[in-house]
Order: structure tokens, then C-alpha cells, then sequence
């Protein structure tokens, strides 16, 4: 078990910089490969897990039309679906991994034709475990979905967790690791192109590598390294209701609409969990992105996004007033969630010059720095790719093969690759 503790330590193997779930998952994946490694990880909030991850829908699936990512989600999901085997017994339990499915939704012919076309280029994948449903078969299997959804793609091992438990699990196991909480002011500190270790308000850890996964924090601390990462942020919104329509039911997979694809999952016995690909517009500038977070992020809250989600659902599942997501009960009592999903910039993410939104993270050494590496730009995805995420980032920095020839993709040097696009 990795040993939370308030002493600085003089030295270390490797300080990580960031304690959500790309943070945690590279600890246990380097005790995994190289145990007794001596390995820190650092973290600002006074708890794990208390950046984005608080904001996230804590789902999983498998899904993926870029060959990384479907490997990187394919291993995570392997590893999740075997909690006990890797991150130690109890740990299935803690976790909770609810195998409910995703159930991406068509209502109208033309939706319904890309749903068939993306299940076959999936399958000429090998994902053959993804389906494509047809309106008498959604009616058979999801009669409570409506008669406006047409077609379905359906991931049937797709589900959801708790991301908390998860990021614990990853720490736990980590037993040559220590894990400091409340550190603020972390600094990389470079000699000569050098990393030679991390400078924070409560001392100086001395360290030939450090990985930076500190999320919508990256940006700042690799400045401190005289690095400008190639990564943006952008707001994200989701929120919890305790109160769920008596036709949505306990067992439902996550339901994901049409274009602009509000999606929404069952939370707990009686609630639900909401959440879209929201545009967030910076009102001052006109940009969809940031590049300096602005903290607290819950200043940037859109107030109308509960209703906004609501009314998309009930427009394209056909609820009238009163009905279903229309029903006003979801508005009372809901708990309103923002956090930062960090995505390459056009830097980094581009394609003959022109610059698009990848889905990829960004895994790598940084070429201007011996010793510093990053796992940041997860998006949205930092939860479900994290055991994955973790093995790539260790093999990189304990200069191992990578464990999957494919996952070069994540790199610096790549910044296009086919059907990485932003997948909602």
C-alpha cells in the first residue's frame, strides 16, 4: 500500500505532479513493472481525485473508430472488468463496475445510416461485440426508450464505475509509492536540459524524472519548466438529480441522443446523471477553449445548462410537457458539476496545417527536457483509459517497450491520426 504522508522526501525515482486518475494509474502501473521503484506523487487538493474527476459521468466503453483508442479502451476495460487480479483483492467490490451499456440513439433515417455505418467500421475492427439495432429490435430490448428512436448502436460491455474508488485502488497498490496531499506550488526544476527534481512550498525533492498529470494544471507547471505544452482547456458541465422518470429504469445503459448528443445515465436507485459536448464560448474573446484555466472553475458555470440538457432530451425522445425529461422534477434539488477537460491544441492536433479537436492524449516524453514526461489531454476519458494510460507512461518512463506498438499515437510526434476526431 502506497504511504500517505505529510515529509517531504529528499529524493525520488520519479515525482509525479497531479492526483486524479492519469496521476494514480502511473504510480501502480510502474510498481507493476519495476517494483521498489521509489516513486512520488504530489497533489495540491488535500484528497485525491479532486479536479475534474469530481465533474465526470464515471463511465467506460469500448466503442472507439481510432485503432488507439480502442486498444487503450479495450486493455482499461480488460483491467477494470479484473479488478481483484490487478489492483488487489477487494478491489472489484469498491469499484463497483456496473456493466449497463452504452445505447447510442437514431431518430431519423439519415442518423440512422451513420449509426450502421459506424457498427461496420467497427466491426471491420474486430469489435464485433458492438450492434446495430434496428427499430424493432430497440423496441423489443428498450421498449421504454420510445417510439422516436429508429436505430441504435449499442456497446453491450460499455458501463460505469466509481471513479474514486478507482484512483484509491490505483494508489493503494502502489507500495513503493508515497503520496503527499496539500502540496502547493509545485516547480519542475531544470539544469542544463535536466530535469533535477521538483521545488514546492514545503521543500525540494530531488529526482531525475518527473511526469506531469495534473490535468488543466499542466500548462503552469510545465511553464515552470520553460515548456508551453501544446494542450487547451475547456469548461465542461454535468449535474445529478435525485429524482429519475418511472420509465427510465434502474438498469437502462448510458442513453447518448443525436447531434448535440446529450447523453444521460441512471445514478444510484432514484436519480440520474446528465451531461453533453456543450460549446462553452469564451464571451470575451469568441474561442471554444482556454489556454490558462481560470480558477475556480465553478465561476463558469452556465446556469441554464440543466435546463438546456433537459429540453434537447426531451425534444428528441418526443416527451411533452410533464413527461419523461420534460418533467420539471428533474430541476429541484440537482447538483450542478463543472470541471476542465484538457484536449491537444492545434499544435499538437492537426492535419496538412489545419488544426482539429482529437480525441487522443498527449503520453510522451518531452522533447525539450531529458526526464520530464507528460499524461495530460485526456479529455473526457481520463477515468476509462487510466489503467491504460498508466502502462503506456511507465513503459516510456522506465524505458520499456511500449505495450502495444499502436500506442505511439499518443505521442508528440503525431498529430493526426484517422477517426480520432471528437467522437461526440
Amino acid at each position: 500500500m502506497a504511504k500517505f504522508s505529510s515529509d517531504l522526501p529528499a529524493t525520488a525515482d520519479v515525482v509525479v505532479i497531479g492526483g486524479g486518475p492519469a496521476g494514480t494509474a502511473a504510480l501502480w502501473a510502474i510498481e507493476r513493472a519495476a517494483p521498489r521503484t521509489k516513486t512520488v506523487l504530489i497533489e495540491q487538493s488535500d484528497k485525491l481525485g479532486a479536479g475534474s474527476s469530481t465533474a465526470s459521468l464515471e463511465n467506460y466503453r469500448t466503442c472507439w473508430p481510432a485503432l488507439c483508442m480502442a486498444r487503450m479502451m479495450q486493455r482499461s476495460a480488460d483491467v477494470l472488468h479484473r479488478a481483484d487480479e490487478f489492483l488487489g483483492e477487494g478491489a472489484a467490490h469498491a469499484i463497483h463496475l456496473k456493466e449497463r451499456g452504452y445505447l447510442f440513439c437514431g431518430f431519423t433515417e439519415k442518423q440512422a445510416s451513420a449509426l450502421q455505418q459506424d457498427v461496420a467500421h467497427l466491426h471491420d475492427m474486430g469489435m464485433s461485440h458492438i450492434e446495430f439495432l434496428s427499430a424493432d429490435e430497440v423496441a423489443y430490448r428498450f421498449p421504454w426508450a420510445g417510439k422516436r428512436v429508429i436505430a441504435a448502436k449499442f456497446d453491450p460491455t460499455a458501463g460505469w464505475l466509481d471513479s474514486n474508488a478507482l484512483i484509491y485502488a490505483f494508489a493503494k497498490t502502489a507500495e513503493s509509492a508515497q503520496v503527499m496531499l496539500g502540496v502547493k506550488e509545485s516547480a519542475i526544476q531544470v539544469e542544463n536540459g535536466k530535469v533535477t527534481g521538483v521545488k514546492t512550498a514545503a521543500g525540494v525533492i530531488a529526482a531525475p524524472k518527473v511526469i506531469i498529470a495534473c490535468g488543466a494544471g499542466a500548462v503552469t507547471v510545465g511553464r515552470t519548466a520553460g515548456v508551453e505544452l501544446p494542450v487547451v482547456v475547456r469548461p465542461r458541465q454535468s449535474f445529478t438529480t435525485s429524482w429519475r422518470h418511472e420509465d427510465f429504469p434502474e438498469d437502462s445503459p448510458m442513453l447518448i441522443g443525436a447531434a448535440p448528443y446529450p447523453h444521460v445515465r441512471p445514478e444510484a436507485r432514484s436519480g440520474a446523471i446528465f451531461g453533453w459536448e456543450y460549446m462553452w464560448l469564451n464571451k470575451n474573446n469568441g474561442l471554444d477553449s482556454l489556454t490558462d484555466p481560470i480558477f475556480p472553475v465553478s465561476g463558469l458555470k452556465d446556469p441554464r445548462f440543466p435546463s438546456i440538457t433537459l429540453a434537447l432530451l426531451a425534444r428528441q425522445f418526443g416527451h411533452s410537457d410533464g413527461e419523461g425529461f420534460a418533467n420539471s422534477r428533474y430541476l429541484r434539488g440537482l447538483v450542478h458539476n463543472i470541471g476542465y477537460y484538457v484536449y491537444r491544441s492545434g499544435a499538437a492536433a492537426h492535419k496538412n496545417g489545419v488544426p482539429y479537436v482529437s480525441e487522443r492524449a498527449l503520453i510522451d516524453a518531452v522533447p525539450e527536457i531529458d526526464g520530464l514526461w507528460v499524461s495530460i489531454a485526456h479529455v473526457g476519458h481520463g477515468i476509462m483509459s487510466s489503467p491504460a494510460a498508466g502502462e503506456i507512461i511507465a513503459s516510456k518512463v522506465l524505458g520499456l517497450p511500449l505495450p502495444d506498438p499502436v500506442f505511439a499515437e499518443f505521442g508528440f510526434d503525431a498529430p493526426w491520426v484517422e477517426f480520432d476526431e471528437n467522437a461526440l
